[in-house]
């Protein structure tokens, strides 16, 4: 699997791409930021947490955020011919597929992503 990197944003100094504590490299916008994560075959490090509807979490059931905002989901199959496989969407851009894994879900969900912000897929 690629490069996992953190992209925040710093005050006054633009976007930071970093490697647990190493600035990698800052950029006075994030789509530069997530370029540099391209170019290097690396995926952005999303903040993920139980997703919640109507107050409850169900199993098996996570959301992706950046900067607070939602951006994707992961979700088990847990009945019919797909059980045990994950779902994954990324909210923008519509990317969507299976995966056998939660760890390769997540990665499919970061990867989309990080694409997205510079529009590496479209043509």
């Amino acid at each position: 699997m690629s490069e996992r990197l953190k992209v925040r944003f710093a005050y006054q100094r633009g976007w930071q791409v970093v490697d647990d504590s190493t600035i990698l490299g800052t950029f006075e916008k994030k789509e530069g930021a997530f370029q540099f994560l391209v170019d290097r075959g690396a995926r952005v490090w999303l903040e993920w947490s139980r997703t919640v509807i109507g107050g409850k979490a169900p199993p098996y059931d996570f959301a992706a955020s950046f900067m607070q905002d939602k951006v994707g989901r992961i979700l088990k199959t847990l009945h019919g011919t797909e059980a045990g496989t994950w779902f994954w969407s990324c909210y923008e851009g519509g990317a969507n597929g299976r995966a056998s894994t939660r760890d390769e879900a997540v990665f499919s969900v970061e990867r989309a992503y990080t694409r997205r912000v510079v529009k590496a897929d479209w043509r």
